[in-house]
């Protein structure tokens, strides 16, 4: 299997997360990857806090990890609680 370079992009039309299932809205920014293999291929559209839940796991399991649509979409708080870091709000 082979990947493309994550992306960042700003939604011009609705989209479904492939983590949590729930709507990428317009004007949300959402992050986007592809993936090939002898099937074919397919994009992976992702909140970004689903993205780096994902990007987590996958760092703990030595860098792949087999995951199915349908995760609970993570909030900000439980995500910079895993990395170890405070929530700061921005001023």
């Amino acid at each position: 299997m082979r990947t493309s370079k994550l992306e960042t992009h700003k939604a011009q039309r609705q989209h479904r997360c492939s983590w949590c299932c729930q709507a990428i809205e317009i004007d949300d920014v959402y992050r986007r990857y592809r993936y090939y293999n002898c099937d074919g291929s397919c994009t992976v559209k992702l909140h970004p806090e689903c993205c780096t839940v994902m990007q987590l796991e996958a760092r703990a399991e030595g860098g792949y990890f087999e995951w199915t649509p349908g995760q609970e979409r993570p909030n900000v708080d439980s995500i910079l609680s895993l990395r170890g870091e405070p929530n700061v709000e921005p001023k």
